[in-house]
């Protein structure tokens, strides 16, 4: 049954109560999580645990853009990762994360050529890549050689949905770890690093958007960074009663999947074809002829006019056909779109405003369909938010992330939430609700283990 036949039913549920909020506030999450960590048999001896937490992040608006030098608007999640690390003397870091469990020796971590490294973190033990890649990039930037790590970590975060699940789990497990070591760092400094290891450990060329967001951000504010690289510019309030879900479509996707790349590639093409040396973002969009690029270009045309391109993690292939002209478009104009909904931001909330901020997320998830990185399933949910409209209290919807699936995210009314969870049991597999402050202001806690 199609949700325009089920309007009225969806209507029905803004007038019902809103749903109980499925997820612990946050220190009751975090205690209950220290609580389990102090009497987990993992642990040994009397050293104490350090633990860290990191938010997952919702893409408001900015997403690929990123990695162009636009502005992007991120929120922390209300769900989180956790990770705990205690030292010990066995000469080993082993990471433990649900029935996944894999050990190294400190020697391999801290020694081994990265690329070797990155070769041992693939397979099975491919989820290692967020634990112990940042981990081994720590202890090589500080010079640290730990005499053996214990580090477990626990995650509420879908994965694979969009919502910063890796960057939270780096983050996390940065601090928990630097904690436990005794190694005093900035958070800027663990943010790189956690970047870093997503782009030689797990392969994922990402922006700097997530990783950003989850350390940095605050509850219930949306984080503007500036991603030239990565210059947090402000902090901004979303205006009365406006909040944010996310809708789980169901569909995985990857940053380290092939449409990301072909369009982050093709973004970069766009670049070199208009002679172009700085970030596209810092282009004006009237001062950009769109029809002089090609619509698609093969990369054996391309490289017949370059040698490549000026992004380390961009390689043109000669056999792959490129979206050159809705790449390069998209990095200028979602700059501009995510500059007009921050200054829509600024004032009390109006029809018109929120009509506004909404179709600048729709504009923004149509410029992803014409980058091939689109997908069924998210726009048909971003399709029932537009028909529902703002007279229900839903203003906007958008793909979040790096596209191709994942999650939604939705812009309304927090009296709407029992209609977004009727969406989302109807269209999509599952709901995230809520925003919780970033790891920069959670910091570490210290636990005692109660089991010698």
């Amino acid at each position: 049954m199609s949700s325009l036949s089920r309007q009225e039913q969806l209507a029905g549920a803004l007038a019902a109560p809103p749903a109980p909020r499925r997820l612990r506030p946050r220190d009751e999450e975090a205690d209950a999580f220290c609580e389990r960590v102090a009497r987990h048999a993992f642990f040994r001896g009397s050293a104490p645990i350090a633990v860290g937490r990191a938010p997952g992040r919702y893409d408001v608006l900015g997403g690929i853009a990123d990695y162009s030098g636009a502005l992007v608007l991120g929120l922390p999640t209300g769900v989180g990762a956790f990770a705990a690390a205690q030292p010990c003397g066995d000469g080993r870091v082993t990471a433990v994360s649900g029935t996944r469990r894999i050990s190294l020796p400190v020697a391999e971590l801290v020694e081994l050529p990265v690329e070797s490294l990155a070769a041992r973190l693939t397979g099975p033990d491919a989820w290692g890549a967020y634990v112990l890649g940042p981990l081994a990039l720590l202890a090589r930037a500080a010079a640290i050689e730990p005499p053996g790590l214990r580090v477990l970590v626990s995650s509420t975060i879908p994965e694979g949905k969009g919502l910063g699940s890796s960057a939270a789990v780096e983050v996390a497990t940065l601090q928990a770890v630097s904690a436990s070591l005794g190694h005093s760092a900035q958070i800027e400094s663990l943010v790189l690093l956690a970047q870093r290891a997503e782009h030689l450990l797990a392969g994922a060329p990402c922006g700097l958007m997530d990783q950003m967001t989850v350390a940095r951000g605050e509850r219930d504010r949306l984080l503007a960074i500036l991603c030239r690289p990565g210059e947090v510019t402000g902090s901004l309030e979303l205006p009365a009663p406006l909040t944010v879900w996310g809708i789980d479509s169901g569909t995985t996707h990857a940053v380290s999947g092939d449409g990301y790349r072909r369009v982050r590639c093709a973004a970069f093409m766009g670049k070199a074809l208009m002679e172009h040396r700085g970030h596209l973002a810092e282009l004006d969009p009237s001062a950009v002829d769109g029809a002089s690029l090609p619509e698609q270009m093969p990369g054996r045309e391309f490289l017949r006019l370059h040698a490549g391109v000026d992004d380390p993690f961009s390689t043109v292939e000669p056999d792959v056909v490129y979206p050159v002209r809705a790449a390069a478009l998209h990095a200028v104009e979602e700059h501009l779109r995510v500059r007009l909904f921050s200054e829509l931001l600024d004032g009390p909330l109006t029809r018109e405003r929120a009509l506004l901020l909404g179709e600048l997320m729709y504009q923004s998830n149509e410029s992803y369909g014409r980058c091939g990185i689109g997908a069924p399933r998210t726009d048909a949910i971003v399709a029932a938010v537009r028909r529902i409209g703002w007279d229900y209290g839903l203003a906007g919807a958008r793909v979040s992330g790096g596209g191709g699936g994942g999650t939604v995210v939705v812009l309304g009314d927090r009296k709407a939430e029992a209609l977004v969870l009727a969406l989302a049991e109807e269209l999509g597999t599952g709901y995230v609700g809520g925003s919780s402050a970033g790891a920069a202001s959670f910091g570490s806690r210290a636990v005692t283990p109660e089991l010698g």
